[in-house]
């Protein structure tokens, strides 16, 4: 908005100098308001048809006078038209030109496929958990949007392969695609597997039919967002406690839910629980295990954490972050 209010004050200051002029010529020459005008407007452009001049010296002296004056602030106006249509495209240019050096220093990061309202929602979430993320948006509007939230930006579609290589697509770790259609979903998802085959693909999706597609073609996880926000809306009617505490257990802070992915040589694979003395050493408590898409909760002391298990824990943030490093254990 401050070029624009520069550029109605200059115009202003231009307007004001004209109606200025041609009053003076009506009391100095004469002149009809029309022909006033005119004159002024001649003037104040350096045009001088010579049709009409001014005849006494007073009107000379004065029209020397709106001459410079007007010739200032015409050329005033003129720099700041010119200057805010420059400031604006180049200060978009040298942003894309940074985001372009920004994305291509990233590595193993995220990558989102639609900035509307998922999106912006899914852009969030990473920014509070200190992820690296670039989002892919072909409409202007919304890409406008998400520069003025200084996000790293690649305005494009994301179903082509130069908008997702100018992403990153091939350092990524992983892609959400939350693009409207299934069908944009469904062509992104293969296109990003075809550039990089270890990419976690996340998708929304609208049915059973088009989540069943999604993960034939290797999504990790598909999300029909109706079907969770309606089980949502039942439970916070039916079950509104346990929802207060999921919704305070994953919301990054003071205190929630993280899950681990037991690896081939981290530190707790192959041990037991009780060896691990998680809770003794970082303040952390095991709440599941997830084996071979299976949620176990009655583990004991006694069960031994697999390689390929997750392993979700409570804790503190810190806590958390020590658990994750798995130096401490």
């Amino acid at each position: 908005m401050e070029p624009l209010r520069h550029v109605l004050i200059a115009v202003s200051l231009l307007v004001s100098v004209v109606m200025i002029g041609a009053v003076g010529f009506m009391y100095i020459e004469g002149l009809e308001p029309l022909n006033a005008l005119y004159l002024a407007i001649a003037t104040v452009t350096t045009v001088g048809y010579g049709d009409i001049v001014p005849l006494t010296p007073e009107g000379k002296i004065f029209t020397a006078g709106l001459i410079i004056a007007g010739v200032g602030v015409a050329l005033y106006v003129l720099v700041e038209i010119i200057e805010s249509v420059l400031e604006g495209r180049l200060s978009k240019a040298f942003g894309i030109a940074r985001v372009k050096r920004s994305v291509a220093k990233m590595n193993k990061h995220k990558i989102i496929c639609g900035g509307g309202r998922t999106g912006n929602i899914v852009a969030d979430e990473f920014g509070k958990e200190g992820l690296d993320f670039v989002v892919v948006e072909h409409d202007a509007e919304v890409a406008k949007e998400l520069r003025k939230k200084d996000i790293a930006l690649v305005e494009g579609d994301a179903t082509k392969d130069e908008t997702l290589k100018e992403a990153g697509v091939e350092r990524a770790s992983g892609l959400v695609s939350t693009l409207p259609s299934d069908c944009s979903n469904l062509l992104l998802c293969i296109t990003a597997r075809d550039l990089n085959t270890n990419l976690e693909l996340v998708a929304r999706a609208s049915s059973q039919e088009a989540a069943k597609r999604l993960y034939s073609i290797g999504a990790k996880k598909v999300v029909i967002v109706e079907e969770i926000g309606g089980r949502r809306l039942a439970r916070s009617l039916t079950k509104p406690a346990i929802v207060d505490f999921l919704d305070f257990a994953t919301t990054a802070g003071e205190t929630s839910l993280e899950s681990l992915k037991v690896g081939p040589g981290t530190k707790i694979a192959n041990k037991k629980i009780k060896e691990l003395r998680i809770e003794e050493k970082i303040g952390a408590t095991i709440v599941a295990i997830i084996r071979d898409d299976k949620v176990i909760s009655d583990f004991g002391p006694e069960d031994e954490l697999r390689v390929g298990d997750t392993v979700v824990v409570i804790g503190k943030k810190k806590s958390l972050e020590k658990f994750e490093e798995l130096d401490s254990l």
